[in-house]
């Protein structure tokens, strides 16, 4: 058995939908095969997509008196097939 292994992320021009074609060499001591070419093909897929989600998106603080500190909590999920990253917040 020849386990093969493809890392379409090596490979930055790919496109979802295209097909890709590889070969394998696979050199051997049997004098009437020294090689043997495997070949190998495939589609690629869109890859896994993050889906940040906010079960609350605005608050409302009400009155405030003037030095006072209101602290309140957005709490988010991750509702995509893809690791979520968060590249920063900032207040407006």
């Amino acid at each position: 058995m020849v386990k093969v292994t493809y890392d379409s992320g090596s490979d930055p021009v790919l496109r979802t939908g295209e097909r890709v074609f590889k070969s394998v060499e696979v050199w051997t001591n049997d004098p009437k095969k020294r090689m043997v070419l495997l070949s190998l093909q495939g589609v690629v897929v869109a890859a896994g997509i993050p889906r940040i989600v906010f079960p609350e998106t605005t608050f409302d603080f009400g009155s405030v008196r003037e030095g006072e500190k209101i602290r309140h909590r957005f709490y988010f999920r991750n509702n995509g097939t893809d690791v979520l990253r968060i590249g920063g917040v900032v207040p407006s």
